[in-house]
């Protein structure tokens, strides 16, 4: 069922929805200097998961923060060069989730969250 499904969607149409509901919330918070994307928004080079760090914020805190306050759920991504949250949406998520990520990624972006 899961290969029909695709197969009727399609490659490009899939890869569309899933850089929409990136660029939903993503792009808001590109202009903020405090936000680093590790992720390039050049569609050659990604699509759906995204990686993306907010100064000051470790990750970690970040993931905790999302999911014990909003019920989202991402994963850390830590190494030398990197402090974010590796964020993936697909097809069936809603406008209303995207908006409600959004949400809380400016929220966490203007106030910090607990450590």
């Amino acid at each position: 069922e899961a290969l029909t499904l695709y197969e009727s969607i399609g490659a490009e149409r899939k890869a569309a929805r899933l850089r929409y509901l990136r660029d939903r919330w993503a792009l808001p918070l590109a202009g903020d200097k405090r936000v680093t994307f590790y992720t390039s928004f050049d569609p050659r080079q990604s699509c759906g998961i995204t990686t993306v760090g907010i100064d000051d914020i470790d990750a970690n805190d970040l993931v905790r923060h999302l999911f014990d306050k909003h019920k989202i759920v991402t994963t850390p991504i830590k190494h030398e060069h990197v402090n974010g949250i590796r964020v993936t949406a697909n097809t069936y998520t809603t406008i209303a989730e995207i908006d409600r990520f959004s949400r809380a990624m400016q929220s966490a972006v203007a106030n910090g969250v607990p450590s």
